[in-house]
This record gives C-alpha cells, structure tokens and sequence, in this order.
C-alpha cells in the first residue's frame, strides 16, 4: 500500500513524504514514491500520517475493565482502543485479593494471546499490589502489600510472563532488593509513594527508569523537599503524564513539556467508563463515580480517567505544546520506554505499519494497524 501527498511524522518531526507498506510492515519511507502496478494508493490530501498511538497505563474503556472483565470482552475492546487511535497499550491491572489476582492475569493473558484485528497488547502492567497505603488512590488498601520477589515470579507466571512494567513504592521495606532483582528484566516504575528526593534517587539507581502518572499519587515537589517530582528533573526517566485537563493543570502540563519532552509518556489510566457516559462504574472492585470528565470515589478521591490518549494528545496540543513533542509522547516515547522500539512508535522501514490519518486540526480520519485500515 502507498501512502502519498501528505505530511509524515518521522524521527520526530514532520516531513513531505510517502510511505509505502508491504503486509505488516513499513517497507519505505521517500520524498516521492511510484505507485507500483496493481498496489492500492492512499491520497492523504496533505493529512498528517502519524505513528500509531501507545498507552502504557489504562485500565479499560468501553465498558470493560483488564481487572475483571472476561477474556472475550477484554478480546472485544482491542477494537475500542483501535477505533481511538490507540494501536497499542499496555492491560494495566488493579489491586486485588490473591487468588483473585492469580485469575485476572490468566484471563489477560488469553486476551494477549487472542488473535485479534484490533490493538495490540504488548504485556501487563501491573499497577497493585507492591503501593504505598498513604498513597493508595483508588486502590483497596486491604490487599496492598510490601514488595515480594517470590509472589511476583508467581503471579508473573500466572501471566504467562506478560508482565512488563511493575509499579511500585520504593519507600517499601524490600523495594531496593526488588527492584536489583528486576533491573533488566522487567520495566520497574516508581508509583504511589511518598518517597522523598533521596529514595526516589536510590530507586533509580537501583535500576527503576519510569515513573507512574507524574504529580498524582505522590507528594508535591516543595522547595525544601522536591520529591520524586524533582528526581525526574534531574534523571533520565520515563514518566507517565495524564493528560486529561482534569488529574494536571494545563499550565503544569505545558510548563512539564517545557522542561521534559523527551521523557513523557502521555497516558490515559482510563477505567470501563472510557467511551461512556455519566454512571457508576466498578474499578479493582471499587465503586467510581462519573460526571463529566471527572471520575471520583465515593469519598471524592480522584480516580481514573474516561479519557484516550489521542483525546489527551489533542488537549496538549491545544494547551500550547508542539505538535511535534505531544505526537513522540503518545508514540516514540513509550514505545522506547518499553523497550519496543524497533517495532512500533516510528515510521520508518521495518517497524509495524502500524499507522493514523489525521487531519492538521487533530481529528482523527482512519487507523491502520498491520497495513490493515481498522473498520
């Protein structure tokens, strides 16, 4: 398939070129291709022709949630997070009981596994139950728990060794022997902690290179005492920023971008509310409420979002970032965040065709993932 007459984003920037795919993968990436006899064109018309986007941290949409829904429906929404944009993601989990656990990521993993049109599911991300219980969040405090080598090579095998990215608080009696144990092996995030600056910094050392929805679930950075907030201005680190309008202010998005680009992960933490309407929705066996765009608990506290990351790099966009930075932070950046980045994240030859038609306003005009245009 050809692609022709628009605007490629590649490396990073925007470029007048014409890409060309040959069954799952970009073939080549020229100023001015030929259309070969017999292969199917694409007139973009001077559209935007995007990486497909890559959500490292949601929990669900469109009525269905990766910590308890059925395999079938978990097959199901690969399809919804298609239709948004969103090519790739990772199936973010909740805290749970046990032997609940053991069977949540059983069902995930049979939803990985599944042959599917629809988004791809590079692994778990396990979010729960290795949290700090005075930054739970919306997690059930009953089932949290201190990080525990031999528990996660369980649950872990019970994923069928799906689990990518492991949340957790360094603060924890046994995080740093943790986190020595994964370095390399597993990507290891720092979430929902009140870690000060130093911890934070040993953490890094000891191998974590993400941090968990930046601002959220953590303290604010003070002048006294900057936190894990200061520790991603001065490490090379991977942080997840929800970009909703609604979890960070606008100005503090921007003013991030400002000073971060390169590291940002725009992610969604949405919940089975994502792509609905105003309700109560269950998160990790938790009753959230919805109205708007906002989703709470009981209680008030802020839960997770009904947002997608397209939505949320459209907002960025809007708040005053480069199109440029917010297209890498949905894209190029958690795809090298995660280690995938010789096959998606990208428009260059040998990456998945995984590809979005996008118009110069930001709205969304068709998917592609494998070459393949998503119905």
């Amino acid at each position: 398939m050809l692609f022709y007459n628009g605007i490629v984003f590649c490396g990073g920037k925007f470029q007048k070129a014409d890409v060309r795919t040959r069954g799952e993968i970009i073939a080549e990436v020229s100023p001015s291709l030929e259309k070969q006899e017999g292969e199917e064109a694409v007139d973009l018309l001077g559209r935007w022709l995007l990486p497909g986007f890559f959500d490292v941290h949601t929990h669900g949409r469109d009525g269905a949630d990766f910590s308890d829904a059925p395999a079938q429906e978990l097959v199901r929404i690969r399809d919804s997070y298609a239709r948004c944009g969103v090519t790739s993601l990772l199936a973010t989990t909740m805290t749970m009981e046990e032997n609940y656990s053991r069977a949540m990521l059983k069902r995930i993993r049979t939803a990985i596994e599944e042959k599917s049109d629809g988004s791809r599911i590079w692994g778990i991300n396990l979010e729960g139950p290795f949290l700090g219980p005075d930054k739970k969040g919306c997690h059930d405090p009953q089932y949290l728990r201190k990080p525990d080598i031999a528990y996660f090579r369980e649950l872990d095998a019970c994923a069928g060794g799906h689990i990518r990215l492991v949340d957790l608080d360094p603060a924890l009696e046994g995080a740093m022997d943790f986190i020595r144990a994964f370095a390399g092996k597993k990507k290891l995030s720092i979430a929902h902690t009140g870690a000060d600056y130093e911890t934070a910094n040993l953490a890094v050392d000891a191998g974590a290179d993400h941090v968990t929805h930046l601002y959220n679930a953590m303290n604010d950075m003070h002048h006294r005492e900057p936190g894990v907030v200061g520790m991603v201005e001065d490490r090379e680190v991977w942080a997840e920023l929800i970009c909703d309008g609604v979890h960070v202010h606008p100005a503090v998005i921007r003013m991030t971008f400002a000073s971060n680009a390169r590291k940002l992960c725009i992610v969604s933490d949405s919940l089975s509310a994502a792509g609905l309407g105003d309700g109560i929705y269950s998160l990790g066996g938790l009753s959230v409420h919805v109205n708007g765009r906002r989703a709470t608990l009981a209680d008030g506290t802020l839960a997770c979002s009904v947002s997608d990351v397209f939505e949320e790099c459209r907002n960025v966009i809007s708040f005053g970032v480069a199109p440029e930075e917010a297209i890498a932070a949905a894209s190029r950046n958690p795809a090298k965040a995660m280690g995938l980045e010789n096959k998606i994240g990208d428009i260059r030859p040998g990456l998945l065709a995984d590809l979005l038609v996008v118009t110069p306003d930001f709205a969304l005009e068709k998917v592609y993932i494998g070459g393949k245009e998503v119905g």
